[in-house]
C-alpha cells in the first residue's frame, strides 16, 4: 500500500513551507512525510473509485465479478487506511499519534489539539467494522462489542472530512508548517485512461465534469474551518 502510493505523480497544492526540513519537529515530519501522503492517496483513490462507479452507472458496464473486485479492494484499502490513521498505539506513525505526539511538543496548544483528537471519534464506526469484519472475522457469541456489518460510502466520506480537517487545522494553526491551498492532490496523468476502454467518449466528458465536481467538494472543506 506504501508503496502504491508513492507511485503516484501527483502536484501536491501547497502555498508555502515555514519551517525547513532540517528544523522541522518530530509532530511536524511525521505529518509531513508520512501522513499527509497517505490521506492524499487515500482521498485520490476515493476519487478514481467514485469516477468508475459513475462510469458504470452511465454506460450501464462493468457490472460483472471484476467490478465486483475493484468495490471490495477500494472498500478494503479506504477502511483499512481510516483505522491506520487513527490507530493510537505507541509503535505507530498515525495521525492520532501525531496529535499527541504535537501535545507534547506544544502544552499551549493541548486543549485545541484535544478537540481535534475528540473529533476523530467520528471515524469509530469504520474502525469498529475493520475490527470485526476486515482485520479478521470476528465471533459474535465471544467478541466484545460486537457489531453486525454495515459500511457505506457516506461512513467513508465523513471519517475523510474529519480526517482532513483535523490534518488541516494542526498543520496550519498549532504546527504551522504549511498552508495548503486544496485539498486534492492533482494528478500527472490521464485519470480517465482504463475507463476509455468501455466508457464512449461523450460519457468521459461526463465524467470529467463530475471529477472535477468532486474535487471541488472536497476542497470547500478547507473553508469551512
Amino acid at each position: 500500500m506504501c508503496g502504491q502510493r508513492r507511485a503516484f505523480l501527483l502536484v501536491r497544492n501547497i502555498d508555502r513551507l515555514t519551517i525547513p526540513a532540517c528544523r522541522m519537529s518530530t509532530a511536524s515530519d511525521w505529518l509531513h512525510h508520512q501522513v499527509w501522503p497517505e490521506i492524499e492517496a487515500m482521498m485520490l483513490n476515493d476519487a478514481l473509485y467514485r469516477t468508475v462507479i459513475n462510469g458504470r452507472r452511465l454506460a450501464k458496464k462493468f457490472t460483472g465479478p471484476t467490478a465486483k473486485l475493484l468495490q471490495d479492494g477500494y472498500l478494503t484499502q479506504q477502511m483499512i487506511t481510516i483505522r491506520r490513521l487513527c490507530d493510537v498505539r505507541r509503535d505507530v506513525i498515525s495521525l492520532r499519534r501525531v496529535l499527541m505526539q504535537a501535545a507534547t511538543e506544544q502544552p499551549g496548544s493541548k486543549a485545541d489539539i484535544g478537540r481535534l483528537s475528540d473529533s476523530l471519534t467520528e471515524c469509530d464506526h469504520v474502525c469498529d467494522q475493520v475490527n470485526s469484519h476486515v482485520a479478521h472475522t470476528a465471533n459474535p457469541q465471544r467478541a466484545q462489542n460486537f457489531i453486525k456489518w454495515d459500511m457505506e460510502m457516506q461512513h467513508l466520506e465523513d471519517a475523510h472530512k474529519v480526517i482532513c480537517r483535523a490534518a488541516i487545522v494542526l498543520e496550519r494553526d498549532i504546527l504551522r508548517i504549511q498552508n495548503r491551498i486544496e485539498l486534492m492532490p492533482v494528478p500527472q496523468y490521464d485519470v480517465m485512461e482504463d475507463l476509455r476502454l468501455w466508457v464512449p467518449d461523450e460519457i468521459v466528458d461526463q465524467l470529467y465534469k463530475l471529477w472535477h465536481e468532486h474535487r471541488k467538494k472536497v476542497n470547500s472543506w478547507m473553508r469551512e474551518l
